[in-house]
């Protein structure tokens, strides 16, 4: 779909440099009709289909003449406001992205039977990194692996779902949404899934979409397994992404199990092979061939081993491991945690995953 948006506003310079802009980057996602004239647009609207109303903040839009399933927005010069006579306002003076970004999420907030524009016949792959081992790297390998996926031209979104992990530390970009947006969106009902997914995303500059953690690392703990259920049924469903990468470890949870069992495709498990990694590895399979033999489901044929931080020094290999080895990577020491996920992803186990 092409979002119908009409723009009034007298400053052409403002007007022009926008749609411009607009047509540069986002030619197939929209269509503005321009006007300076407020009687012009309404006899317009009188004639043509909408969705979106965009004014500057300086006029006073009447309502009563705004088609009822058309929303309304104020471009505000002031850059924090959020409301102008009880409408929803957006800063006109930012980047292009975000401001539209700022579009979809006012779009999204009031229309639920809206589907975006899907991108040709796409399979998305979701890959689940977890461990029950802490220290061992699985955070910095499941950012790697997206990122090595971004090298390889895939579409490919990363997903943080530790309660207290931090995106921003492996990957940057242009936004002022967060998790925190999606998860009310999940909650509210109200919102349109896809548009909101759409508004929150960010890409870093390597091409990996993400969302920013969340404002509030408390907003984390109030997701629901069938929250998170529907976030990734429509992260699939938006005929986008080659691949999701979920990044969640801790002890065996019934979230961690719900992933295993219902979405991931495939599994990457982390341990710096060391006796308490090896050790948890070992216990993690005994309690899932449990779950296995109960519920009747193939678990550990998903899962495959990674070494990470590894030293040959202080680890060991398994002899006979359960799953399939994917291979061994060893400690990168006095790193940032940009430049470390850099030279992981062109380690020969990433590019094997």
């Amino acid at each position: 779909m092409k979002l119908k948006i009409a723009i009034l506003d007298s400053d052409t310079v403002f007007v022009n440099r926008l749609v411009k802009s607009f047509q540069q980057k986002y030619p197939d996602d929209m269509v503005l009709s321009l006007f300076t004239n407020e009687e012009k647009l309404y006899e317009s609207l009188e004639r043509s289909y909408v969705d979106i109303v965009l004014a500057d903040s300086s006029v006073k839009l009447s309502k009563d003449r705004i088609p009822e399933n058309t929303m309304i927005g104020y471009l505000s010069r002031v850059p924090n406001a959020e409301e102008i006579n009880g409408i929803p306002a957006i800063c006109k003076y930012q980047k292009v992205d975000i401001l539209y970004k700022r579009i979809l999420d006012l779009f999204a907030e009031n229309s639920s039977n809206i589907k975006l524009r899907e991108i040709g016949n796409i399979q998305t792959r979701i890959v689940l990194f977890t461990s029950c081992q802490g220290g061992c790297g699985t955070s910095s390998a499941a950012a790697a692996y997206a990122l090595r996926c971004a090298a390889e031209k895939k579409r490919v979104f990363y997903l943080n779902l530790e309660k207290l992990g931090n995106t921003g530390l492996y990957f940057s970009g242009d936004g002022a949404l967060s998790f925190s947006d999606i998860i009310y969106a999940l909650k509210s009902k109200k919102s349109n899934l896809s548009l909101k997914i759409e508004s929150v995303s960010r890409e870093d500059p390597s091409g990996v979409v993400f969302f920013d953690s969340c404002a509030n690392a408390y907003d984390m703990f109030e997701l629901r397994d069938s929250e998170l259920g529907e976030l990734l049924r429509e992260l699939s469903g938006m005929n986008k992404y080659d691949v999701v990468v979920l990044d969640l470890s801790g002890d065996v949870t019934k979230r961690i199990l719900f992933l295993m069992r219902e979405y991931a495709d495939s599994i990457v498990y982390l341990s710096d092979g060391s006796s308490t990694g090896n050790g948890k590895f070992q216990r993690f399979c005994e309690a899932v061939r449990v779950i296995e033999q109960r519920e009747k489901v193939n678990l550990l044929g998903k899962v495959r081993l990674l070494y990470n931080r590894y030293s040959s020094k202080t680890g060991t290999q398994l002899d006979q491991a359960p799953v399939a080895v994917i291979g061994g990577i060893h400690r990168f020491e006095g790193m940032k945690e940009k430049e470390l996920i850099h030279q992981l992803s062109n380690t020969e186990a990433i590019q094997q995953i």
